[in-house]
């Protein structure tokens, strides 16, 4: 039937004068598709910044051509400055100000909001958030318990989650963020699989902490883990575990290769500042194929 391009994290946003930059991965991108000729594109988030959001659309729309293209968001996709957090009492509002518009314009199904049909397929997928679901039990860091407190602040050492600073209302919102992050998914899922559909999903951030790819140091960089994903996420697929053909997710830019997670095949492509990774599914064969980036001798 088709191949299906997977990628995500092409922070098209970066400085282009880094030489390890949105152009960088973009440029890869592009020859990946010229190369390998698939059939769809689908990007799981972290495009670029909010404010950037149609000259980043256009610039992937440029690259797929006239292909079926979806995306979700990621967390970098609600960055905005100070000033702008006060615009806005609800993520879902940077969504309608900043992206629906030019992805209707782009023909580019938002995931967010609703699947992409590929006949006997879906793909069906969101941003994801997190929900603190995945901190390592009593992580302790010099000593001192890392308590939610500690997490809620978004950091400890010198060490800080960005996303807390540059995210609105992401320090007083998390679990109802992810909770609404997880219940769309929810919805949109039962929708296909209602009307007979098998479903692929991408998600941004991990729907289980076996995707996260990081391991421990022993130091303030264990914090991470808690914003590394959304279990309430991973919960509601495996509800529907039996209908799940594939799942891919990217966020902590450190790929894991495919294994099995509660009867669905899942990895996490791991791609990077300004390195494009992808995977390549044959919906046919339901067989895959790495892309761009080269694995590192010691991925997960």
């Amino acid at each position: 039937m088709k191949e299906i391009l997977f990628t995500a994290d092409l922070h098209l946003n970066i400085d282009a004068t880094n030489p390890r930059s949105g152009c960088t991965a973009m440029e890869d991108f592009a020859q990946t598709i010229l190369r390998e000729k698939p059939d769809v594109v689908v990007v799981a988030g972290d495009i670029g910044a909010a404010g950037h959001a149609a000259r980043h659309l256009t610039e992937i729309r440029n690259a797929v051509g006239d292909r079926p293209l979806a995306i979700t968001l990621g967390n970098h996709d609600f960055w905005l400055s100070s000033i702008g957090h006060a615009q806005f009492s609800h993520l879902d509002q940077v969504v309608t100000r900043f992206w629906r518009e030019p992805a209707r314009d782009l023909d580019i199904v938002l995931l967010d909001h609703e699947n992409l049909d590929l006949g006997e397929t879906v793909v069906a997928g969101c941003y994801g958030h997190f929900d603190l679901g995945h901190a390592e039990p009593g992580l302790h860091v010099g000593g001192v318990e890392v308590t939610e407190d500690i997490y809620l602040s978004g950091g400890m050492d010198g060490l800080f989650w960005n996303d807390f600073c540059f995210i609105p209302n992401c320090a007083t919102g998390i679990r109802e963020e992810a909770k609404e992050q997880a219940e769309g998914l929810a919805a949109r899922m039962d929708a296909a699989i209602a009307a007979g559909k098998r479903l692929l999903l991408a998600t941004h951030t991990c729907p289980w902490r076996e995707l996260n790819g990081h391991p421990l140091r022993g130091d303030a960089s264990d914090i991470l883990s808690a914003y590394t994903g959304n279990c309430l996420l991973g919960k509601e697929i495996e509800r529907r575990a039996g209908h799940v053909g594939f799942l891919v997710c990217g966020h902590t830019h450190v790929p894991v290769q495919e294994q099995d997670l509660h009867g669905i095949r899942c990895l996490n492509v791991g791609a990077d500042y300004g390195r494009f990774r992808g995977v390549i599914y044959d919906a046919d064969t339901r067989l895959i194929r790495w892309v761009g980036e080269p694995l590192p001798d010691d991925a997960a």
